[in-house]
């Protein structure tokens, strides 16, 4: 069985893989996939156990990176392709950069996370362990409001959000959730061109380990979106749009992003 794939753009036009956030499902691009597609061919797969690849599993970080890397083989012409990974689908980017880069070109990693030590590793499982009983108990529509309300989301996103939710049991997401922030695979040997982008309205722990990813990746360049949070590929399609045409293209930078 194969993940679903959102795609737009010709394959002709250099293939870009957009990797969702958890629990979200590759709907959460829809504002690039719209936006990108006459420069660029737009992949947004739902990861194993998410959105309408649910029946796919278990997750394992392993598995999601062979099917990833099948999928682009199948899809792009040259067997490569630009990664856009936001938050847990950054996590996935970072494996695939690892496990196979050989499909790589240009990444950016947006709101995501490096290697966790044990200490940060044991709050991530504390946070998870407080948020399980909300996250089983409450219904999908009441969850959806409250990561709008959370994240500062357009209303518009409520539906997908709600159904994208529906699709992950609480306990389910916890367990991959554990399972891959466990062992990051953080690409320290890379040769694929690495932006690495937060928001200014981010949680200081997100903007600390945004700059030990940087830091981290050889030779990776930093962006912060000023005013905007977590899911800012929503909040702001456009600026985060000319980001992924600008880097891809290597192209100067947006001048509304602050940049190092």
């Amino acid at each position: 069985m194969d993940l679903h794939v959102d795609t737009t753009g010709s394959s002709e036009r250099p293939t870009i893989l957009f990797l969702h956030g958890s629990p979200l499902s590759g709907r959460m691009w829809e504002p690039q996939l719209a936006g990108l597609a006459p420069d660029f061919h737009c992949l947004a797969p739902d990861l194993p156990e998410h959105g309408r690849s649910a029946g796919i599993g278990p997750f394992q970080i392993r598995d999601a990176v062979r099917r990833l890397s099948d999928l682009v083989v199948r899809s792009a012409p040259s067997g490569r392709a630009h990664v856009v990974g936001l938050s847990f689908g950054g996590v996935v980017a970072q494996a695939l950069m690892v496990l196979a880069p050989e499909r790589v070109d240009r990444v950016i990693l947006s709101g995501t996370a490096t290697r966790l030590n044990p200490t940060l590793f044991a709050i991530l499982k504390l946070q998870v362990d407080l948020n399980r009983p909300l996250l089983r108990w409450l219904p999908p529509k009441v969850l959806a409001m409250m990561m709008r309300w959370q994240f500062d989301l357009p209303r518009a996103y409520d539906a997908n959000l709600a159904e994208d939710l529906a699709a992950v049991p609480g306990d389910t997401l916890a367990r991959f959730l554990l399972a891959t922030y466990a062992d990051i695979l953080t690409p320290t040997a890379t040769q694929s061109p690495t932006l690495v982008a937060v928001g200014s309205r981010e949680t200081p722990f997100a903007r600390w380990q945004a700059r030990r990813l940087a830091e981290t990746i050889p030779g990776a360049r930093a962006a912060r979106a000023p005013g905007l949070g977590h899911v800012w590929n929503l909040q702001n399609p456009n600026l985060f749009n000319a980001m992924v045409r600008a880097w891809m293209l290597d192209r100067p930078l947006p001048q509304e992003l602050e940049t190092r």
